[in-house]
């Protein structure tokens, strides 16, 4: 190896060094893990209670979300409550010759609350989108599929990002 293959790689192992110990410095820290300062996240997103979802889309999401919050059951008396809504929409993005729609975008969105359950105030409201596109296709069995493995996407990534920030709200509130 030469002199200077070598040099560029110590360079870059330095340079990983100084990141590493300017990020550590900027008090950034894991939101989860054994070595997080404030250990315990799991186990304020266990305390949330999740409220009903109407409609099936709905208890998809709520499922979703269960899967993530409670890791051991679900709370007994819960000091805070979640409550998300749900609305979707498809929109035909590309058409074919005859005039008929080939492929769609669906937008889900969920605006949601947690509430502190003991004062009814919200300490955290936000909302969390998904865009999902797909095919449409000419099988009518194959199409449903295709639309119902889009909302399964969509749902997926509304429940992580919902949990995430529910628990960095957690996390930073100090309870």
């Amino acid at each position: 190896m030469s002199r200077r293959t070598l040099l560029r790689r110590a360079g870059g192992f330095g340079a990983l060094a100084v990141a590493a110990a300017l990020t550590a410095a900027c008090g950034f820290q894991p939101l989860y893990g054994s070595s997080s300062a404030r250990a315990g996240v799991s186990e304020k997103l266990a305390q949330v209670e999740i409220t009903n979802i109407p409609n099936r889309y709905g208890q998809q999401l709520r499922n979703n979300l269960i899967d993530r919050f409670y890791r051991d059951g679900r709370p007994t008396m819960s000091p805070y409550r979640l409550e998300v809504g749900l609305s979707a929409t498809e929109q035909k993005l590309a058409l074919r010759k005859d005039s008929t729609a080939e492929r769609a975008q669906l937008a889900v969105v969920a605006p949601f609350r947690l509430i502190e359950s003991a004062t009814g105030r919200a300490l955290f409201t936000g909302s969390s989108r998904a865009l999902i596109s797909y095919n449409i296709l000419e099988e009518q069995y194959a199409s449903v599929v295709t639309v119902d493995n889009a909302y399964d996407r969509a749902l997926v990534q509304i429940a992580d990002d919902i949990t995430n920030r529910v628990a960095m709200t957690l996390n930073n509130s100090g309870t």
